[in-house]
């Protein structure tokens, strides 16, 4: 339920609850009207409430609590949802809360207008999209009363429906379902936290918000009682879902709060269709506009420039229930988006060849000119919203924020495509906006990226600098980039008076190409300095919940862990503490808070990145950086209940990665009993030893065979063999051959054939997986699986396993331009496999290749508060976290400048970076 905490004192009062008793939060319009609502009602009886009721705000959530006296809400129950159109939000919360008021429980509401935007959002998860107010009754009883009550003080008011629960009446504001209310969220085999659902006789059910209502097996629904759900959509026809009487929805393309995107057959002829949906109150603007109004705005822009031929035709417009439907023809192609990944050549080349680039860059510029001759500005030209046909044209789609020049317009666009001028609440559709919109789509030709950095504070680089050294290393190598470049400079100029126009685009893409830049010198070591400082500064241990922010697919898993959490970036502090010892008390903070945290939590998960094994090693590495031995014997008894055994085998979340943290303490005896364990639990597939997870485990994973480092076959034998290593164990060597065998019959070229000893080697996912699928990176790919075989390979000497090694080396190589930044995914960890091919070989081209990968990152930094910061792998952030963040980068480049061993991979004492010395540092 999440009550939350005081975080602030308002209108000089000593908490939130002073603030609420006395009135001070009145400049908070939605927090001032529930508190009028419940303090200026009558409790049943006719005694008063005012001097009982509190409130806690958490940030996003302000939580009231009823009068001493009335009952706690259970650990799980029926909860209420109420939602609201953002019109109509003081009148609802008033109403609720003066209802809750006669009847006293818990309930909480989105603390304002902001945030109940973000909730009633396109942007908002489906199944949390709508709640604006969530009701805790503390029986079954209560919760008829409440559900009766609400509904009626709300009825007629607007408001989304919401996707997870049953709504109590058609057309009502109040939805419910069963859920957790107060009991602790567990944390499940894959490391993230999920709530757990408790059935009379032990049975155990996920409490998952989804777009469809869910309900335990046990429990009967006191509204409808055992009948079955309410159909939420259209009838349906022997094609799928009809909608008007006609048209059969037979696929869904996307799935958004907003609504979904179908494919769908005109069952009078035949002919195919897409059909998108616009659910009710769901606003796709800052400016509050309704998806409702957007889809009919967007048929009105359709049917303008279909006349044109440049968009489908709209067919019809039918409202059903709370939706409304757009059916146009559908029209064969591919994104833009898709159309640029099918011709990047990943052996080293930036860019979609010249002979391809340049005619589509000039049908996009004619593109552009025909929609701005209709008197059109686009406001959202993306990879995504250009359909190349299978002929080759260009047609446009999702035309939502289309509109007239000149036109009043809000904030929009897809981040690394708005213009900096579609940023403002009162911008004017204006065509320079789609021109900026244009040099992105020709940086994404010259690069194959979307030109994604995170926003920087007023006064930093301008726009067309922070994209310069991206753009000057990719024409060192790329024909496409050295031609569009000037392009794309001239096109993202900030003001908009300074952007090429179309007529001078056009000239100069028959242009000669312009000679080469050469990109300044990259400060590594500024880097990382300003990156281990940035780390230090923006620890919180003050708060509970997290060390540092995470990335969005971060936030609900352990904070303590190596790949979202604390332990990851702690390590990286520790080894750099000789680059900047001032992050010698975040590094103490860091891991008391580390420690305190992992006692409060019962389960104890294996895994090195997302469980145990890699926080007591990164507590290790800390305590060892200090000089503080009292602190390293903490990590090692916190070490001490990490099961060395488990059904998951693998190295991120299961008995590989316990093995690796027992022998990065010496244990031998226990790295040994793993070793044996895991050869027992090897299976035989027809292209050799594999270790899958059991079908029967309670995990995300249960089923699969990887082959990666991450999640596999590398990542297992890679253990086994540092076994090997340091206990002279005979099985485990075996079992390392068997896993390098494997991976030699797995390994595929660059064309998805089997691998011939030529050129790069690349791996799928899995063995199974389509010829199309050729990975590189650290977790599933050349990057994970090179960094085992080349260890094999110093380990046996055999040739055939070096052979792959380095072919593998060439793959991560060539595919330098097309990932992101990350350890797990990106360039830090596949430049960590070339430092290591570097040291083994001594090969110039991967140690060049390394120091280049160092530059790709570098080009992506952003200035915050004078401190060069890397982002994370959204492209668009700056969260710490090593395999997703910041920090695995960081250590990246310190192992680049300052050497030493490889983190998480080899089992010995990370000790830290040696002093800097006056030699050179690399640069480009």
């Amino acid at each position: 339920m999440g009550t939350g905490t005081p975080l602030r004192s308002v209108g000089g009062a000593e908490s939130v609850d002073d603030a609420w008793r006395t009135g001070a939060l009145a400049d908070d319009t939605l927090v001032e009207v529930a508190r009028a609502a419940v303090t200026g009602a009558a409790a049943p009886g006719g005694a008063e409430v005012a001097g009982g009721w509190g409130a806690a705000c958490d940030g996003f959530w302000c939580t009231v609590r009823p009068p001493e006296g009335v009952p706690a809400p259970p650990a799980q129950g029926w909860k209420i949802h109420v939602s609201a159109a953002g019109t109509v939000a003081t009148e609802v919360l008033s109403a609720v809360a003066g209802a809750i008021a006669e009847d006293p429980c818990t309930f909480k509401f989105a603390a304002d207008r902001e945030k109940l935007h973000q909730i009633n959002s396109r942007n908002s998860e489906r199944g949390s999209a709508g709640k604006f107010i969530t009701v805790y009754p503390a029986d079954e009883e209560q919760f008829l009363r409440l559900a009766e009550e609400l509904h009626r003080a709300t009825e007629g008011m607007p408001g989304p429906v919401v996707l997870s629960d049953r709504p109590f009446a058609p057309d009502s504001l109040v939805h419910y379902r069963y859920g957790a209310f107060s009991r602790r969220a567990e944390l499940g085999n894959d490391g993230a936290y999920r709530s757990m659902l408790h059935g009379p006789d032990d049975e155990r059910f996920e409490d998952v918000r989804m777009a469809g209502y869910r309900c335990p097996p046990w429990v009967v629904d006191p509204v409808r009682g055992a009948e079955a759900a309410v159909a939420n959509g259209a009838r349906r026809g022997g094609g799928g879902v009809l909608v008007g009487g006609r048209f059969a929805l037979t696929a869904a393309l996307r799935h958004s709060a907003k609504g979904g995107v179908f494919l769908g057959t005109d069952t009078t002829d035949g002919t195919p269709v897409v059909v998108k949906q616009a659910r009710a109150h769901i606003e796709v603007d800052r400016s509050g506009t309704e998806a409702r109004s957007a889809l009919r705005h967007e048929a009105r822009m359709l049917a303008e420039l279909a006349d044109l031929g440049l968009t489908a035709r709209p067919l019809e417009l039918i409202e059903q229930q709370d939706s409304l439907l757009l059916v146009q023809e559908h029209i064969a192609g591919q994104s833009l988006g898709s159309w640029v990944a099918a011709r990047l050549t990943r052996d080293g080349a930036p860019d979609v060849p010249w002979d391809q680039a340049q005619p589509m860059a000039l049908a996009l510029v004619d593109l552009l000119a025909r929609v701005h001759a209709a008197g059109v500005v686009l406001r959202d030209l993306a990879p995504g919203n250009v359909l190349v046909r299978t002929d080759g044209s260009l047609c446009l789609v999702d035309l939502e924020l289309a509109c007239a020049a000149g036109t009043s317009a809000g904030t929009a666009g897809t981040p690394g495509y708005r213009a900096p001028e579609q940023r403002e609440s009162a911008a004017v559709a204006d065509p320079q906006a789609d021109l900026f919109a244009l040099g992105g789509l020709f940086f994404l030709l010259a690069t194959g990226h979307d030109p994604l950095l995170p926003e920087q504070p007023a006064g930093g680089r301008p726009l067309p600098q922070r994209l310069d050294r991206w753009l000057a290393l990719a024409a060192r190598t790329g024909a496409t980039a050295r031609r569009l470049a000037p392009l794309v400079r001239e096109l993202r100029a900030e003001r908009p008076e300074q952007r090429a126009t179309l007529a001078e685009v056009r000239r100069l893409l028959g242009a000669p190409a312009a000679p080469p830049p050469t990109p300044a010198p990259q400060p590594f070591d500024r880097l990382v300095r300003d990156g281990l400082r940035r780390l230090a500064e923006t620890a919180t241990p003050h708060r509970p919940d997290r060390l540092w922010p995470t990335v969005p697919n971060g936030q609900r898993t352990d904070p303590c862990n190596v790949q979202h959490g604390a332990a990851g970036v702690l390590a990286v502090l520790a080894r750099g503490l000789a680059v900047y010892p001032a992050a010698a008390p975040t590094i103490h903070q860091a891991a008391r808070w580390t420690e305190r945290r992992c006692a409060a939590e019962p389960v104890v998960l294996p895994g090195l990145h997302f469980g145990r094994s890699g926080v007591a090693w990164a507590l290790l590495d800390a305590a060892e950086a200090l000089g503080d031995e009292a602190a390293a014997e903490r990590a090692r008894r916190l070490a001490e209940p990490i099961p060395h055994r488990w059904p998951n085998p693998d190295v991120c979340h299961g008995a590989a990665g316990a093995g690796f943290l027992r022998l990065r303490l010496g244990d031998h005896q226990a790295a040994l009993d793993t070793a044996r364990a895991l050869l027992a639990a090897a299976a035989a597939e027809p292209y050799g030893t594999v270790w899958p997870v059991p079908k029967t485990f309670d995990s995300s994973l249960a089923g699969i065979t990887h082959l990666g480092y991450g999640h596999g076959v590398a990542g297992v034998g890679a253990f086994l063999l540092a076994v090997h290593r340091a206990t002279g164990d005979a099985a485990a060597l075996a079992g390392a051959e068997r896993a390098a065998r494997t991976l030699t019959a797995t390994a595929r070229t660059a064309t998805g054939a089997r691998y011939d000893g030529q050129g790069a080697a690349w791996w799928p996912q899995s063995a199974g997986d389509p010829a199309t699928v050729r990975l590189a990176h650290w977790c599933n790919g050349s990057s994970g699986v090179g960094s085992f075989l080349l260890r094999y390979w110093q380990a046996t000497g055999d040739t055939g396993a070096g052979e792959l090694a380095l072919a593998a080396g060439q793959a991560v190589l060539d595919n330098r331009w097309h990932c992101g930044t990350s350890a797990c995914h990106g360039l830090a960890g596949d430049g960590e496999y070339l430092l290591d091919l570097a040291e083994a070989t001594g090969e110039a081209r991967f140690a060049d290749g390394a120091r280049e990968f160092a530059e790709l990152l570098g080009a992506r930094a952003v200035l915050h508060d004078g401190l060069l910061v890397l982002p994370d792998e959204t492209g668009t952030g700056c969260a710490a976290g090593y395999g997703t963040g910041t920090a695995g980068p960081l250590a990246f480049l310190l192992r680049l400048l300052h050497g030493g061993p490889r983190l998480w991979v080899d089992p010995v004492a990370a000790t830290a970076v040696r002093q800097p010395t006056a030699r050179q540092e690399p640069t480009a």
